[in-house]
């Protein structure tokens, strides 16, 4: 199988386990699709040519994990993904193509934009258009959860096709952006200096490609404002559940988390089985409270997750169903175990993906979530939940 590459570098692989540094060449399983964003997260703080290479292995990523979906696929799929060319009249300003190579029903292609002149490169954006039937609304539903599972800001895309979202690292400022048209899906990611209105263009161009009307496109940011440099100021993040945020810890042990709120419907995607299980129960989107407290390494890598939900009019055992259809756990390969941390009994699951295990409980009407993938540190969150 073919990997996609820049036509000037050769892509170093990134295990599947683990958080290696983005320089070193290990040869070992894939990583799962979050720590590929988390990857691309932190090496875009390091630098543009960093965050591309970040960029293309999370496009070798994507391929990779729908090989086995993709096999047996009809022709007539692959040439609609082989002929989503954008019209590059619709690119961003300046805009320009790089490269493009193709798979079996895959095809991917980097853009550039112009170099700014201040030492940092020109912004890149790659863009992967895959066929996957009849699994294409849940792969999509997979990625969203993947990105609030390391702490990304969410929110919902539904003017593009069959709808997406649209994922924002507050750490690093890269954007991700995911759609899905029919079996189609178009995976969008961008490195440091790219903006939101960018990488919603290059969005637009392919909904058009693919006989969509090209959905909405937000306004460029002031310049004082699109330049700054990232922070990890909290107050660029959403807090539309303020009473949920006071449940959760601020500090663990010696991490710091950043803490953040939505509603159901920048949370959800249409379609993902959390969204329908809201529905079924007679609830509206905004019924859906959620909020999360996260905290990264030092390389970006996401250590740890604390996620308070509830909804409108629905007890805990609700709550609690709803919960693990929005993180995914309730596949036939998840395993349940009764455990006890800080003296309290929790529910911990195991998605048997060898990543970030899940640790659940209910408190009142609301529902918990530890997220990590080690144990010492789901004992200390826990304990340090008020």
């Amino acid at each position: 199988m073919t990997e996609p590459r820049t036509p000037s570098r050769n892509p170093l692989r990134h295990p599947r386990s683990g958080y290696p540094s983005p320089t070193e060449v290990p040869q070992a399983p894939r990583r799962r699709p979050s720590e590929e964003r988390a990857a691309l997260a932190a090496s875009s703080r390091t630098a543009t040519q960093l965050a591309l290479l970040a960029i293309v292995i999370a496009g070798i990523a994507l391929g990779l994990a729908v090989w086995r979906t993709l096999a047996g696929t009809g022709s007539s799929c692959q040439s609609a993904v082989w002929s989503a060319e954008p019209d590059a009249n619709r690119l961003p300003a300046q805009w320009q193509m790089r490269g493009t190579t193709f798979d079996t029903n895959r095809r991917s292609t980097t853009y550039a934009g112009p170099d700014p002149g201040d030492g940092s490169g020109a912004p890149n954006v790659l863009a992967t258009v895959t066929c996957i039937p009849d699994g294409a609304a849940e792969a999509l539903s997979r990625a969203a959860a993947a990105a609030r599972e390391i702490g990304q800001a969410v929110s919902t895309k539904n003017d593009l096709s069959d709808g997406g979202f649209e994922a924002t690292d507050a750490n690093s400022g890269a954007i991700f952006l995911e759609f899905r048209r029919g079996d189609i899906l178009v995976d969008i990611v961008a490195s440091q200096g790219a903006t939101a209105t960018d990488i919603e263009t290059v969005a637009s161009a392919y909904d058009r490609a693919l006989g969509g009307d090209g959905g909405s496109i937000s306004s460029p940011e002031p310049a004082s404002s699109a330049n700054a440099s990232p922070s990890n100021d909290a107050s660029s993040l959403p807090h539309d559940a303020p009473e949920l945020e006071k449940l959760l810890p601020t500090k663990v042990g010696s991490l710091q988390l950043t803490t953040a709120s939505q509603l159901g419907s920048a949370a959800l995607s249409e379609g993902e089985p959390a969204a329908v299980a809201l529905a079924a129960d007679g609830k509206q989107p905004d019924d859906l409270h959620m909020a999360q407290a996260a905290a990264n390494d030092a390389s970006g890598n996401p250590v740890l997750g604390v996620t308070a939900v509830s909804v409108t009019g629905l007890d805990a055992a609700k709550v609690r169903l709803l919960t693990m259809d929005y993180f995914g756990m309730t596949g036939s390969a998840v395993k349940q175990s009764t455990i006890t941390l800080a003296g309290k009994p929790w529910t911990k699951f195991d998605l048997g993906d060898g990543g970030m295990l899940y640790y659940l409980r209910p408190q009142g009407n609301v529902v918990l979530v530890i997220t990590t993938a080690d144990a010492a540190l789901a004992e200390q969150a826990a304990a340090a939940i008020p």
